[in-house]
């Protein structure tokens, strides 16, 4: 009797463990739903109505019950998929039995979900996803949809662990095998080929040729790479506040891992993404969110406390809030821009950190005029963002090859305008974030030969030493121009220049 007692103890036992990690496991599973779900309405948003992602994005998480942990989770599925959408396509061409324009677009979007997260979050097992994937088909569409998820991606992983690259050929260039084995100047030139290039990293062709010719076959692959890699999240320190040290302290007792920026002391690389408001510090204003990169323009600038400075493009507002924290939170600072709306998060941010030098005014940095000349302009003049489209994950779908040349003509207005609002003896720094020549280079050169009071300042002052020798900029600073591109040390695609003026006409 006690025996049998005992083994009906022992099964009972076992079947109370089974059914809870049975239950276990539902909750995971409709919790990876739920998530992935949420990624999934955000691209067909994005894709039925042109909805831009960050914003689609934005509104889609403040509506959700999703925990801090998913909603970063949920925000990196949305821009990978983005970021890479041709390459998926690709894919799902090949081992769709259905034209790709014919798949309905819960479908469609499940796949792309699916594959991002097979190619590029190898800790989720692949069957994990297939049942997901299989789950949210059938949930926002029928099981026929679940049953052809299904296929698909299983005649994917088949040949993905059989060692053959899913939609991308041998050489995982894009191009279909034809079989035959290439020579080494056939499959160099083929992995070159700026279509293949185009599909492989999800850039339009005509933007990876202008990348090939003007920057050469090694640097044009490193800017595709790095267009579509996840970006670094980058807080800079209110030193006004806090010093570097302190707050490093503090996020690192608190679990954050982080490194220093060798471009800008004053900024942290975290290690992890999520959301930053949630780090200790934020509500009290200790750091803002910045790029290493765009905080390098407010440096240029290099204002006094004294002075009064015109930031002529100003929203968000992350430089201008710079410069105020340099100039000590005295003097002023003139924050310029046309999106009255977009200004309203400088105005939230200038509350938070406690900044009181900072003067709003919606107006056209083109047209901008008052009857006071001041000491210092920053222009970060509106451009294409070539060198920061991992950060504008759909930007790339929407950027024409003549926008280049359209922006050009606005940051040529912007430059002249500001040269009438600048003292003698001022300073103005032009930035973009652009790696294009006619929005850089050759924007300042034809600013140049029609100002001839206006002359480049050298650059080097406003770097760190380490820097500027391990990358070997030391030329170009001295030039008073520097285009930063993704092979120098990792960093944003980003371009600034520094003049005087001298108030002297030749």
């Amino acid at each position: 009797m006690h025996d049998s007692y005992a083994n009906f103890h022992k099964i009972a036992q076992r079947t109370i463990a089974k059914s809870m990690q049975e239950n276990q496991k539902s909750k995971t599973l409709q919790k990876g739903v739920q998530s992935r779900r949420t990624a999934l309405e955000v691209l067909m948003r994005i894709q039925t109505s042109g909805a831009y992602a960050n914003l689609a994005l934005s509104a889609a998480l403040k509506k959700s019950q999703l925990s801090d942990r998913d909603k970063a989770f949920v925000t990196l599925l949305v821009h990978g998929v983005t970021r890479n959408l041709n390459a998926l396509d690709g894919i799902i061409k090949k081992y769709s039995k259905k034209p790709i324009d014919k798949l309905p677009d819960v479908l469609l979007n499940t796949l792309r979900l699916s594959i991002f997260q097979i190619e590029n979050l190898p800790d989720t097992p692949p069957s994990a996803v297939l049942n997901t994937a299989a789950e949210i088909a059938r949930a926002c569409g029928h099981k026929g949809m679940a049953s052809y998820t299904t296929a698909v991606l299983r005649n994917y992983l088949r040949d993905k662990e059989s060692g053959v690259a899913p939609g991308h050929g041998a050489s995982g260039d894009g191009a279909p095998d034809d079989g035959e084995e290439p020579s080494s100047n056939q499959a160099e030139a083929k992995a070159m080929d700026p279509a293949a290039l185009a599909l492989r990293y999800s850039i339009p062709e005509w933007l990876v040729r202008r990348w090939l010719q003007n920057f050469g076959q090694d640097e044009a692959r490193t800017l595709l790479q790095f267009s579509t890699s996840e970006p670094r999240l980058i807080i800079r320190v209110n030193e006004q506040a806090i010093t570097t040290e302190g707050l490093i302290t503090i996020l690192e007792g608190g679990g954050v891992k982080l490194r220093r920026s060798p471009l800008v002391p004053s900024c942290l690389v975290l290690a992890s993404r999520g959301d930053p408001s949630k780090l200790p510090g934020y509500s009290e204003g200790l750091f803002s969110i910045q790029d290493d990169a765009a905080a390098l323009a407010a440096i240029v600038v290099a204002p006094k406390p004294a002075e009064t400075v015109l930031d002529l493009c100003a929203a968000p507002g992350g430089k201008a809030l710079f410069l105020a924290e340099m100039m000590e939170n005295r003097g002023r600072v003139i924050a310029v821009d046309k999106s009255a709306s977009r200004l309203e998060l400088l105005k939230r941010n200038r509350n938070r950190l406690g900044i009181t030098n900072v003067e709003v005014v919606a107006a056209d940095g083109r047209t901008f005029s008052q009857s006071q000349l001041v000491d210092r302009i920053l222009i970060d003049a509106p451009c294409s963002g070539t060198g920061v489209l991992n950060r504008k994950s759909d930007l790339r779908y929407k950027l024409q090859e003549e926008d280049i040349i359209s922006l050009s003509a606005i940051q040529a207005e912007l430059l002249n305008n500001a040269s009438t609002l600048l003292k003698p003896g001022g300073t103005l720094v032009y930035a973009t974030c652009s790696v294009e020549p006619e929005e850089n280079s050759l924007v300042v050169d034809s600013f140049l030969q029609s100002h001839p009071d206006f002359l480049l300042d050298d650059l080097s002052p406003f770097l760190p030493k380490d820097f500027i020798e391990e990358h070997h900029l030391s030329d170009s600073l001295k030039s008073g121009k520097l285009q930063i591109l993704p092979s120098i040390g990792g960093l944003s695609g980003f371009f600034v220049a520094r003049m005087n003026k001298t108030g002297l006409i030749e």
